[in-house]
């Protein structure tokens, strides 16, 4: 007799339970944010369709980015558009697109990147910084990264984005602010790159952020003498290429990281006591990180350099020196004497940019430092790069090595020869 067979079958309802089952809506919404924000804005904004359930989860996502990717959809539509017959049309078309999508998706969310405006397409900013200041935004990045446009001036409303804590502006131009304007309050971090300043604006502008942190300015025009007045300003970044006359940094006593770089120097302000190498460390007392270029050091030589600046900044533990002329006695000078300043030094990053100019005043006045008066007894870790075999280099690096008694690391690169 066979033996009876047990056949188990699972029910239908289990089976289709399993069928309809549905793992990737019952993830965490943060998870769905995460995984929504990875896809291009054209397929996220797709899943609305998937179901009720899916029909606004696009609209958290963290951040929407109109890249050079969505620009071309954009203008592949434009170009199916019957209408666009010649560039002009074409052009209108693509900036009119650009302008309403932008705008619809302001008006269901604040976390928005338009990081590439051009002459041919430049959307109506305005439009959106009069609905961002109505919305209590507080992280604003605005830019216009070709440089032949003309710089865009901010509307008055742009000062009512009072929540503001990070802000960054590109190719603009920095208007007064309303006299009703009580200040950004919440501001820790502000670059300014390209923008256009007035001297007197920009200043009360900074005095009315009473809270900022961090502040870069890199290729601004309009100011030349650079009063910082940010009580709690921790980081300082200047890159100039306009008329950069002094710097005054008397107001910001909590500064820790300054970078200071100049395309060059105005001759003629031997009298300018701002330029003055003893007045800018004073300005220094808890500056950990220092890097400054040959230019600057240049216009901290304007008056006398001393042997030390007394009273030496204690809290400086890293200094970075960027295109140090060798040949230039007054370059090297400020070198020396900043290094010799700082009791508490560790590490040290020269990158040197020698051209032949003075070789005996440089390598003599090398030559007579005590290594001895004031030891560099911290300083562990010495970068040299782009050297070009010139004496004065050498003397300035047997000072070092017999000033660093506790010195471990030496590294020297030699440059390209030049030609």
């Amino acid at each position: 007799m066979p033996p009876k067979c047990i056949k188990i079958n699972q029910s239908d309802t289990s089976q289709e339970s399993i069928a309809d089952e549905d793992i990737i809506s019952d993830l965490p919404r943060n998870v769905l944010d995460c995984i929504l924000g990875k896809m291009r804005i054209r397929e996220a904004v797709r899943t609305s369709v998937l179901s009720e359930k899916w029909r606004f989860y696009y609209l958290t996502i963290p951040e929407w980015i109109f890249d050079d990717k969505f620009c071309k959809q954009l203008q592949k539509f434009a170009l199916s558009q019957n209408k666009c017959r010649i560039l002009s049309e074409y052009e209108l078309e693509i900036k009119y697109q650009f302008d309403e999508i932008v705008t619809r998706s302001l008006l269901l969310h604040l976390g928005l990147c338009v990081p590439n405006f051009n002459s041919t397409r430049v959307p109506n900013v305005n439009k959106w910084i009069l609905y961002l200041s109505r919305k209590n935004i507080k992280k604003l990045t605005l830019e216009y990264k070709n440089k032949d446009t003309i710089r865009h001036k901010l509307p008055p409303f742009f000062f009512s984005c009072l929540d503001l804590t990070y802000l960054k502006l590109h190719n603009f131009s920095f208007s007064p602010p309303p006299p009703v304007f009580k200040g950004f309050l919440y501001l820790d971090q502000l670059v300014l790159l390209g923008v256009h300043l007035v001297s007197n604006c920009f200043e009360s502008f900074l005095s009315s952020c009473p809270v900022l942190q961090s502040l870069v300015l890199c290729g601004c025009s309009g100011v030349h003498h650079f009063s910082i007045d940010s009580s709690k300003l921790q980081r300082l970044c200047i890159k100039a290429d306009d008329d950069f006359e002094s710097i005054s940094l008397e107001n910001a006593p909590n500064l820790t990281k300054v970078s200071v770089t100049l395309d060059k120097v105005v001759i003629g302000l031997e009298s300018n006591p701002d330029s003055d190498l003893v007045k800018f460390v004073d300005g220094l007392p808890r500056v950990e990180i220092l890097r400054l270029n040959g230019k600057f050091l240049q216009l901290l030589a304007k008056t006398p350099v001393p042997p030390i600046v007394s009273p030496s900044p204690d809290s400086l533990k890293i200094i970075e020196f960027k295109g140090a002329n060798f040949m230039n006695f007054d370059e090297i000078s400020v070198v020396v004497c900043l290094i010799r300043s700082a009791p508490n030094l560790q590490e040290l990053h020269i990158e040197a940019s020698t051209v032949e100019l003075n070789q005996e005043q440089v390598s003599g006045y090398l030559k007579l430092l005590d290594c001895t008066t004031f030891p560099l007894s911290k300083l562990h870790l010495v970068k040299f790069t782009n050297i070009s075999s010139f004496v004065p280099e050498f003397e300035f690096i047997h000072f070092l090595v017999f000033s660093s008694p506790s010195l471990a690391t030496l590294r020297i690169e030699r440059g390209a020869p030049k030609s």
